[in-house]
């Protein structure tokens, strides 16, 4: 039979003490986060801890607004106003 230590031993050497850190290692080195996660979670993190200027650059955001948008869904009569008339426009 075995003793209390070589039992204690064994274990230790089958589960080390860093096995978690061992585990996440694995885990980021050979998986997607799409493999580990759904994409509502992921989709969730991001919404919580990412701007997005942090994933998209200005020049990529500005395109997109304004391929989607026309400009009364962007600004307000105000602020139309304001820019037409900086730009030389002038209201009829």
């Amino acid at each position: 039979m075995a003793s209390a230590r070589h039992n204690a031993d064994f274990a230790n050497h089958l589960f080390p003490a860093d096995l978690l850190d061992t585990a996440i290692e694995w885990i980021k080195a050979n998986l997607s986060p799409g493999d580990v996660f759904d994409e509502q979670q992921l989709a969730e993190h991001a919404r919580a801890n990412l701007e997005i200027d942090d994933v998209y650059s200005e020049s990529n955001i500005l395109g997109y607004v304004a391929g989607t948008f026309n400009p009364g869904e962007v600004f307000d009569t105000s602020q139309l106003e304001t820019w037409a008339e900086d730009n030389g426009y002038v209201k009829e």
